[in-house]
């Protein structure tokens, strides 16, 4: 059951989703201070493993030594230069691709060619910019901010849960990542209600779960959806009886879903396990990286390979036709926004209730620090009867 009884207002006007200040007030004050899943251990799978990313103009590199993982500035302390412009490799050290610097896993300098050139140069002087990082589970997330909330406060009672639900035992399906042209919040707000699913996705969702099989939580710092599908009868139920059987599990007719405000979005199936992270990169154009795990079976067993490459390519299959599907509509929502005039409207269904709270904390997260309006204590606003 959903938690509110009536519709609500539309509570962000439609500047926030497209005018530059407004953004980068959002980055300011609700992005930069937030932890960003930006890799699971599969993607630095040995010692001396590194990715490349960009985050809010800040080029980064993970770096892997033994079990630990580190996160710098892909910036050389020397002449600025970028260390690397190569996605992904294994280094022993960092090495810069200019002048060729060299940094050791804490960030600080191991070599500098023609050393007595730079003299005097005291030891500790020069050194890399490093970030916080921290792993729940296979889960690698990273927050750009010197201090603040840990990744487990971040999470919350539920750091332990993810922790089991991506486990090493879990195998790496797909990354995938998709440059949209919509402003950061569509692309939150569209992953957080069902209405859509009956016009948007006819062919791998189809019609949207009945009320009586959905259950809302909605908490100060994360939504969540919990859908029953144990009644389903679809060629979808059937494969998924299919692959249950191959992976020798026990099957789980639920879905869930959960948003940790402000961008980091966690799902689970009986099979299978997803992360997806929204990064803004201006104010009508997002990125969507979503990470999948699954089941394939305990180690040993010989059908293992085969249940990779089944379960694996349905998952790639079913997921890329549903983000083509949300692909193609986001940007005429975005369009429909930043239209120079409106109609009447603005209306979110008890359907939509968990876009009114994510609309609530948005309004109350980017009320600038130490201002009367940050001070003082907005609830969550329900219209109506709400329990």
């Amino acid at each position: 059951m959903f938690v509110s009884k009536e519709h609500h207002p539309q509570v962000l006007p439609r500047e926030s989703y497209f005018d530059p200040a407004i953004y980068q007030k959002e980055i300011d004050t609700i992005l930069l201070p937030a932890w960003h899943c930006v890799a699971v251990m599969s993607e630095l799978p040995r010692n001396g493993s590194f990715v490349t990313l960009d985050l809010f103009q800040r080029p980064i590199i993970l770096w892997r030594n033994e079990d630990e993982v580190s996160a710098f500035l892909n910036v050389c302390s020397h002449r600025y230069a970028k260390l690397t412009c190569k996605s992904c490799g294994i280094a022993e050290r960092l090495h810069c691709q200019y002048h060729g610097w060299e940094y050791d896993e804490t960030g600080n300098v191991r070599k500098i060619p023609d050393a007595k050139t730079f003299r005097p140069l005291a030891q500790g002087m020069l050194g890399l910019k490093r970030f916080r990082v921290e792993r729940c589970g296979e889960l690698v997330f990273i927050n750009l901010s010197e201090d603040g909330p840990s990744l487990q406060e971040f999470l919350g009672d539920k750091f332990q849960l993810y922790e089991s639900w991506f486990s090493p035992e879990m195998h790496t399906a797909i990354v995938m990542t998709r440059k949209i042209n919509a402003n950061w919040k569509c692309l939150v707000e569209n992953a957080l209600e069902s209405y859509h699913t009956t016009e948007v996705h006819p062919k791998t969702f189809g019609e949207a779960p009945d009320e009586k099989d959905c259950t809302h939580q909605l908490n100060d710092t994360w939504t969540s959806l919990f859908v029953d599908y144990s009644e389903e009868r679809s060629f979808r139920a059937t494969l998924d009886q299919i692959g249950h059987w191959l992976v020798g599990r026990q099957r789980d007719s639920s879905y869930e879903h959960i948003l940790h405000y402000p961008n980091v979005m966690i799902a689970r199936l009986s099979l299978y396990r997803w992360v997806e992270c929204v990064i803004p990169v201006s104010p009508d154009q997002s990125l969507s990286v979503v990470r999948l795990m699954c089941h394939i079976g305990e180690k040993g067993q010989l059908r293992r390979l085969w249940n990779r490459s089944f379960i694996s390519k349905w998952a790639n299959d079913f997921l890329t036709q549903v983000g083509s599907e949300d692909a193609g509509i986001l940007p005429h929502i975005q369009a429909g926004l930043a239209a120079a005039d409106q109609p009447t409207g603005g209306l979110i269904s008890t359907r939509e209730e968990r876009i009114f709270h994510f609309q609530n904390y948005i309004e109350r997260a980017s009320q600038t620090p130490g201002s009367d309006d940050a001070n003082e204590v907005l609830p969550i606003r329900f219209s109506g009867n709400a329990t």
